[in-house]
């Protein structure tokens, strides 16, 4: 059966300089520019559709099938690495930015790089404003990230943002139905799994399968073709990270996750 896989990306680097610049916390999901353009060309070579973010905003139509490419945070090399390949394959892709992140934070996209990765027909998405994890906030602090990240988008954009991901994947029913009030439709989380033709992309939220530094290309191919051996694999893992979430709390588990890196303690 034809899916959707929408794979997760976040940053990229050119050389070592560029991944030691990125922060210790991120650098497991800092992927090479080498391996991204890499599996770009595998994806093509065994002819996946590398569908347009869009695809998923248009109410009523069946879900496509191939593969997203989504990006979290709005680290620089999106615009900087990534953007040129995938312009030169002609491709587009889904960037989920952190407002307060923007311009601010060194290493992160300007306003500018996000506006020229929507004239270069990439799509640009909230990932909230502070990159708290949103299950964890009050209501009202729930509500103000949410709308204030959207509204900062829609102004700087001049555009619709009709998509988000949540930050380390962390949403409840709260989270959810505040999000779809701020405007988002198309509501991204981390759960292992793809989509069948049947499923509806603007109901509930939409699983990402994770690209890290260590994924070798034949599991990020196997992502893309939504080999099911592959999913089942990486939803066992999945499954017991999230088990230990809940035991121990967002908190703890990061706090754990910081020391087992070797770095100070904050959200990856």
């Amino acid at each position: 059966m034809k899916r959707l896989s929408i794979l997760m990306y976040h940053g990229l680097y050119a050389n070592e300089a560029q991944r030691l610049a990125i922060d210790p916390i991120d650098r497991p999901y800092a992927v090479s520019a080498e391996a991204f353009a890499r599996q770009l060309d595998l994806m093509l070579a065994a002819k996946i559709p590398v569908i347009h973010p869009r695809a998923l905003e248009r109410a009523g139509e069946a879900t496509p099938t191939g593969v997203l490419l989504t990006f979290d945070d709005g680290h620089a090399s999106n615009a900087e690495l990534a953007l040129p390949l995938l312009r030169q394959r002609g491709l587009s892709a889904l960037f989920f930015v952190t407002t307060d992140f923007i311009g601010q934070r060194p290493g992160f996209c300007t306003w500018d790089q996000l506006r020229e990765l929507t004239k270069n027909d990439m799509v640009v998405g909230g990932h909230g404003q502070t990159h708290r994890f949103l299950s964890d906030l009050s209501d009202a602090a729930l509500r103000a990230e949410l709308q204030q990240s959207h509204t900062r988008l829609t102004q700087e954009l001049q555009g619709e943002v009709r998509q988000m991901s949540f930050p380390g994947g962390r949403y409840d029913d709260r989270c959810l139905r505040v999000a779809r009030e701020a405007g988002y439709a198309v509501l991204h989380g981390s759960d292992i799994g793809a989509l069948g033709p049947q499923a509806t992309p603007r109901e509930g939220t939409l699983p990402r399968l994770a690209i890290r530094a260590g994924t070798p290309d034949g599991t990020v191919l196997a992502y893309a073709q939504a080999d099911a051996a592959t999913l089942f694999r990486a939803r066992a893992f999945s499954q017991a990270k999230t088990l230990a979430k809940r035991l121990i709390g967002n908190a703890r588990y990061h706090q754990l996750y910081a020391r087992v890196k070797g770095v100070p303690h904050q959200q990856p």
